[in-house]
């Protein structure tokens, strides 16, 4: 497993991802249901990003807007779906 760190742009913000590479085809998206940055509290996010990658399945996850080392304005749950 490898794991790599990568900006995107996302309606003109830059959003900071993690992707834990693997070989297989279908791959998971890990989304923070809060304000919690894409490591996870306690690096939690990133072990279980890593297990997952170990079984075989590449593993994405991103700092929503306004959240760790991803920019714009955090307009938490109401402009989730925007």
């Amino acid at each position: 497993m490898t794991r790599r760190h990568f900006a995107f742009m996302c309606e003109g913000d830059r959003l900071v991802a993690t992707l834990d590479t693997a070989p297989g085809r279908t791959a998971l998206l890990l989304v923070s249901g809060g304000n919690e940055v894409r490591s996870g509290a306690w690096s939690g996010q990133a072990r279980f990003a890593a297990r997952i990658a170990a079984w075989g399945f590449p593993v994405l996850r991103f700092d929503r807007r306004g959240v760790g080392d991803s920019e714009g304005e955090n307009g938490g749950f109401r402009s989730a779906a925007a």
